[in-house]
């Protein structure tokens, strides 16, 4: 048995937690509520009004005026995630995080659907003892049936199904409550008559396999509650697929000089991610959000491996140059995939044709480790020092005297 535990409203919620008069009331988390921004949480308290993660700010506030609005602190959610941890894998010795609020945890072969949700029952109630915030837990035979059991009683719920329970649950509702598939998907889905999850599974896997590959089967044994994907507890470690970093505008822009300076900066963090865990990529992706909030997203892949911020950058602008349609935009992101683990001895090697500039990087990044992520920025982002201030992983200082700039 496996159980997917589900922090309820977790940012929000540990707010409430730790600020006492935020309880009982609607409250939203997001960047500097001071700027525009998205909505990145929501406690439940503000959910009736409309307002959830991902909208603008300003539509929340609307939506919700009543709402307190609280600026995030990510290293404190990610600590408290890690305590979680080290409390379910007092149950289990085999958990895998899912996100920093969500995690599966492997119960003992033998244990019935009934100890599970005893088990889940006992996680629960340690979750609010130990820390006053709510879970709610799916318990099942697979990770699957676990994750989205955990999703049918919010929040504080626990919800235990087997294969039969699931297909009694989820067969009715429609195709889109299938883990795995989004919005585009569905509507391709209803588009050909399978508007729940129960036609999806009774759809005959050749046409399934037509339309939309191999992932068509794949979704279609989901449906059947099948899953044989294995847990992986977070001591055995999976490398990530990407790294990246995007930013919200404080303003819609459509100053050339002022966009290609952000997507400098951008790069040039990501590659300093790239480099601080070992990996370097060659999948170059760019995002672009205009003012009608209307994104897309290109990607071009390089002929090697890298981590030097200004490969990734050349290609990330030409990418802009060549899908930007002039207009004002709200958010630009650039992301690295295609990760390998860069070896340390064979570092030189791998860049020895151009070694002054792997001494300038290695010097760059020593440099930050010790003054900190803003005490040298690109060049190109220096013309436009205050607009790019919120651009997250290091603010540039704007302190006459205090800038370390290269």
């Amino acid at each position: 048995m496996i159980l997917l535990i589900d922090m309820d409203a977790f940012f929000a919620s540990v707010e409430q937690a730790h600020h006492p008069r935020l309880r009982g009331k609607p409250v939203i988390v997001c960047g500097d509520p001071s700027r525009r921004g998205v909505v990145t949480a929501a406690s439940y308290e503000a959910r009736p009004f409309g307002v959830r993660a991902g909208m603008p700010l300003a539509e929340a506030r609307r939506l919700c005026p009543q709402a307190e609005t609280v600026e995030g602190n990510p290293g404190k959610y990610i600590a408290l995630s890690v305590r979680l941890l080290d409390l379910y894998l007092t149950y289990s010795p085999d958990v895998e995080p899912f996100s920093v609020d969500e995690a599966f945890v492997g119960l003992a072969k033998g244990v019935t659907l009934d100890e599970a949700e005893e088990i889940a029952g006992r996680i629960q109630s340690a979750i609010e003892e130990r820390f006053s915030l709510g879970a709610s837990i799916g318990i099942g035979p697979n990770k699957l049936v676990a994750k989205m059991a955990s999703g049918v009683r919010k929040p504080r719920g626990r919800t235990a199904l087997d294969e039969d329970g699931f297909r009694s649950v989820f067969w009715p509702r429609e195709v889109q409550e299938m883990w795995g598939v989004g919005p585009r998907l569905a509507e391709r889905m209803r588009s050909l008559g399978i508007q729940t999850v129960g036609d999806l599974a009774r759809a005959p896997e050749s046409a399934l396999e037509a339309a939309f590959g191999v992932i068509g089967p794949q979704l279609r044994e989901a449906a059947w509650g099948r899953d044989d994907t294995p847990l992986v507890p977070y001591h055995q470690t999976v490398a990530p697929k990407s790294m990246g970093h995007e930013v919200t505008l404080t303003l819609d822009s459509g100053d050339p000089a002022f966009l290609e300076g952000t997507l400098l900066r951008l790069s040039d963090q990501v590659t300093r991610r790239l480099r601080a865990d070992g990996y370097s990529g060659r999948i170059v992706t760019l995002k672009l959000r205009n003012h009608r909030f209307e994104t897309c997203t290109r990607q071009q892949a390089l002929s090697s491996h890298t981590d030097d911020p200004q490969r990734v950058f050349e290609v990330a602008r030409e990418l802009w140059r060549l899908n930007w349609k002039g207009g004002p935009l709200r958010l630009l992101g650039v992301s690295v995939s295609g990760l390998e683990r860069v070896a340390t001895e064979n570092q030189c090697e791998l860049f020895d044709g151009d070694r002054r500039s792997r001494s300038l990087i290695e010097a760059l990044d020593r440099m930050r480790d010790k003054f900190g992520e803003a005490s040298v920025v690109p060049a190109g982002a220096l013309t436009h020092e205050i607009k790019l201030r919120h651009v997250p992983f290091g603010a540039i200082s704007t302190h006459p005297g205090n800038e370390r700039r290269s």
